[in-house]
């Protein structure tokens, strides 16, 4: 059995319509027992009458003592133990109610310190370091009210558009659509991962709202727990990210560059064998580095971006004048443009000990972006095995079944990129610079 999670609140809404469920019920049971006191007892008061208070007693001590909600009490057992006593001793006489009353708001009000103490995404989303610092120095001061420590939380994370009512109106719409699956995630899905001003998707919110979407069951909580766990894995080993950072991008750069400058087509205009070059050869853009117009009878150019451009896709040719621009510019070209596919997923940052200048693995392309006339580019085989997967979920909406060749899934690039160069520009004369 999964283990329960560290990190989530309840679904406040959950708790929101029990507690003004719970209270009304419970308001009205008592306007019963007031009303019967006044029609049988003939007493002015329900106060003066020692069995009917009684009854309003274990009505309010019942509200507590016996709810099968999940409220903000619920999981404090030593006070609700505390509060059962205390419940006895106005039935003896011993107290009164407005002390029991007294005591329940200063419970509540050391549940909401707890509750920003146990979940510190509450202080990181609190504006400001001096914001925060103030609110903890809050958390720590007795004197100070819960309605202080609201006032100083909608200060730092902002007060909701048309608060509290919005928040009240969505509880309600929320408990209607409860029996609702796929209502309740549209409503769920609608208010927390979208700009309401834009209408845009909110920023890192992708793939939570995609992986919320498509599991059965998912609740928020659980992605709140997902996105938790995420930003404590990144703050435990950023430190040895940090480390290794500089290596591991000077080895990603050397990998991506010479696989890439092994490619890299001297294109040679050579008349003699009756050359068919396409109109894009001849109109060709600045030299990538120097800017200085490039001839078309001998150029220098990206072979991945020339077969983009020749296949009819969105890539420009990229070209230098000469050798001198190419070993001054092309690298930082292949990093800015043609960088691993696979992101912050790439096994490189991973794992570092992967091997990169050993010159067995191979870069490789997507084959159904080819298809479209995209470079989608893994910078090793197994950094292609490990992702191409999601890739082809999220790009393509395909499913990868379990056990597909990694070679009917990508090409193999430096074979591909040759091949195409050849099929499109018959009797050109390429010449690949090392």
């Amino acid at each position: 059995m999964a283990s329960p999670s560290t990190h989530v609140m309840p679904e406040h809404w959950t708790e929101l319509n029990a507690a003004k469920n719970q209270r009304r019920l419970c308001s009205q049971r008592i306007e019963d027992i007031k009303s019967a006191c006044t029609n049988n007892c003939g007493k002015p008061h329900t106060t003066d009458c020692q069995s009917c208070y009684a009854k309003v007693l274990d009505e309010i001590r019942g509200r507590y003592i016996e709810s099968q909600e999940r409220e903000w009490f619920t999981q404090r057992k030593a006070f609700l133990h505390e509060l059962d006593g205390l419940f006895q001793d106005a039935k003896d006489g011993k107290r009164n109610l407005l002390s029991i009353e007294s005591r329940i708001e200063s419970e509540k009000e050391a549940w909401y310190r707890w509750v920003l103490r146990k979940y510190p995404a509450f202080m990181t989303a609190s504006g400001s370091a001096s914001n925060r610092d103030e609110l903890r120095s809050m958390l720590d001061d007795p004197d100070r009210s819960r309605e202080q420590l609201v006032k100083m939380m909608l200060e730092g994370v902002g007060q909701p558009p048309g608060w509290p009512s919005s928040v009240e109106n969505f509880a309600e719409r929320a408990s209607a659509a409860a029996a609702q699956v796929d209502g309740l995630k549209a409503l769920c899905a609608d208010e927390f991962f979208f700009n309401k001003d834009s209408g845009a998707i909110i920023e890192g919110a992708q793939k939570y709202l995609d992986e919320y979407r498509a599991t059965e069951g998912m609740t928020l909580e659980q992605v709140i727990d997902r996105i938790e766990s995420n930003m404590e894995e990144n703050k435990s080993t950023q430190p040895q990210r940090e480390v290794h950072q500089q290596r591991l991008d000077e080895l990603r750069r050397a990998k991506t560059a010479f696989e890439r400058d092994k490619m890299q087509a001297k294109s040679r205009m050579a008349s003699k064998q009756g050359p068919v070059a396409t109109e894009i050869l001849y109109n060709l853009p600045p030299c990538q580095v120097c800017k200085s117009q490039v001839g078309p009878n001998e150029v220098l150019s990206c072979s991945l971006c020339q077969v983009t451009a020749q296949m009819g896709g969105t890539a420009n040719m990229t070209v230098y004048c000469g050798e001198e621009c190419f070993l001054k510019g092309h690298k930082d070209h292949v990093v800015a443009a043609h960088n691993c596919e696979a992101g912050d997923k790439c096994v490189q940052l991973r794992d570092e000990d992967e091997v990169m200048e050993d010159g067995t693995s191979r870069t490789a392309l997507c084959r159904e972006c080819l298809e479209l006339k995209h470079m989608a580019l893994y910078c090793s085989d197994r950094c292609a095995e490990a992702n191409i997967s999601d890739h082809r979920q999220n790009r393509h909406g395909k499913s990868t079944a379990a056990g597909n060749a990694l070679e009917l899934l990508v090409a193999w690039t430096e074979d591909t990129v040759q091949a195409l160069l050849e099929q499109m520009n018959p009797g050109l004369k390429m010449a690949r610079v090392e």
